[in-house]
């Protein structure tokens, strides 16, 4: 058999067990949330994509947003996987609709199976490095570490912006998405900004009891 013959065939295998529902997530979420018991602002969320490029979130309470697999390589599997077997890997861009008037922190979330993704993602061109949030290992593909892999990425205090694009991209191929979600929340204020927000009223409390102090000896 040639070898490109073997390359091909390889391709083939490999495709139909990383895009197959079997090695998928079943579509739950093995790890908690990052947000926790937070109350989400915005949010969209996808446990089957319909295609490589998806305007329909399909989780409850999902928001107005949209997945796109950029480079042309990535397919939509059966299993409701977009799953890219050739080439240099798959690049994404998702949208959310956001909230202006307020800082939020905003997290992108992932659920894939294969090989790992790549671990840097951009938020209207600002990078943030990935947390993994579950791992549990599937042996060794072509040299490379594959599973099924939780992860997500967060910005802080991010100003509200009425449109939120994410970006990230594998650098091999073999990596199957599995579930996405974007999500933004009210940004908590740092205990040093309670600090001197306290500090700011006490002042002001201050100023107003000297004040009135002046009125009652005039």
């Amino acid at each position: 058999m040639a070898l490109s013959t073997k390359v091909s065939a390889l391709a083939l295998v490999l495709g139909a067990a990383f895009s197959s529902s079997a090695f998928a997530t079943g579509d739950v979420w093995d790890s908690a949330s990052p947000w926790g018991s937070a109350t989400l602002t915005d949010f969209a969320g996808w446990s089957v994509f319909n295609s490589a490029n998806d305007t329909t979130a399909d989780d409850a309470g999902s928001g107005i947003g949209s997945v796109t697999e950029t480079t042309g390589t990535g397919f939509a599997t059966g299993g409701g996987n977009i799953y890219s077997y050739m080439g240099s890997g798959t690049s994404f861009t998702i949208n959310l609709a956001g909230t202006t008037g307020d800082v939020f922190d905003v997290y992108l979330r992932i659920a894939t199976v294969g090989l790992l993704p790549s671990t840097t993602a951009l938020l209207n061109n600002v990078a943030a490095t990935s947390t993994v949030a579950f791992y549990e290992s599937q042996g060794t593909v072509m040299g490379s570490p594959s599973g099924e892999q939780e992860a997500y990425w967060v910005w802080e205090n991010v100003t509200g912006a009425s449109l939120y694009t994410f970006q990230f991209s594998n650098s091999t191929p073999h990596v199957s998405l599995d579930q996405l979600q974007v999500a933004t929340i009210a940004a908590v204020p740092e205990p040093s900004t309670y600090g001197m927000l306290a500090l700011g009223l006490g002042v002001v409390g201050l100023f107003g009891r000297r004040k009135g102090n002046k009125k009652q000896f005039a």
